[in-house]
């Protein structure tokens, strides 16, 4: 987080010296934008479970200077997250096929400081950071089981399926494994622009996690169009 946090600190030193002498910022841009989001959440005693994603958002950016292009907004962005797991059981005596398919549905309120830098004609090149509220709106994970039961000798075995549905935020369900509904972090993300056209990257994490042994990241690459 340093690292990234002295890089983007830099751009915006060099970019103010030569923001001024370029045409006049907006007062305010709004963007509308689709993402694909690398969602990875860090068990503590288990391996990284890995999540796709895709969303849709918006952000509205206000310039909080005369001088300078500064910008500080908001926005609202919705994502759709999923993951499908397969896990064989073969040391049981009667073997066990697992797919698990988990799924999240969040709504993202983020805060963000920006500083949009004009490179060349109609192209600008926009560090930013921010902080985000998330809430979580929906998570569930479906494990469809398949037991392989032996019979008499010399008959195939019989497979006995079972659905079972699992919502993650119900104690009843999952026990104390529950997770949180509301999480809260930061990010670090760039932007590139040309001729209102946008490719955004963007990396962050959580403070406020969704189970307490329960880390995560998000890596987004967005596609947007500022108005």
């Amino acid at each position: 987080m340093k690292k990234i946090a002295t890089t983007l600190a830099a751009m915006f030193l060099m970019a103010g010296i030569n923001a001024t002498a370029q045409e006049p910022a907006p007062s305010v841009l709004q963007k509308a934008s689709v993402f694909y989001d690398l969602n990875t959440l860090y068990p503590k005693d288990a391996d990284n479970a890995y999540f796709n994603g895709f969303g849709i958002g918006y952000n509205i950016d206000f310039r909080v200077s005369n001088s300078l292009p500064l910008y500080v907004g908001t926005g609202l962005d919705a994502r759709f997250l999923f993951r499908s797991e397969n896990i064989l059981d073969a040391d049981n005596y009667n073997p066990v096929d697992i797919n698990v398919k988990t799924r999240f549905i969040n709504l993202n309120l983020p805060v963000n400081v920006s500083y949009r830098v004009p490179v060349a004609q109609g192209f600008y090149l926009t560090p930013q950071l921010g902080l985000d509220l998330r809430v979580q709106l929906d998570g569930h994970a479906k494990a469809n089981s398949n037991i392989a039961v032996d019979g008499p000798e010399g008959f195939t075995p019989r497979i006995i399926s079972s659905q079972t549905d699992y919502n993650l935020f119900s104690k009843s369900d999952v026990g104390d494994a529950r997770l949180k509904r509301f999480q809260f972090g930061w990010h670090a993300a760039l932007n590139f622009e040309y001729n209102r056209f946008n490719l955004g990257l963007s990396y962050g994490t959580d403070f406020v996690k969704l189970h307490k042994d329960l880390g995560a990241s998000h890596f987004l690459v967005s596609l947007g169009y500022t108005f």
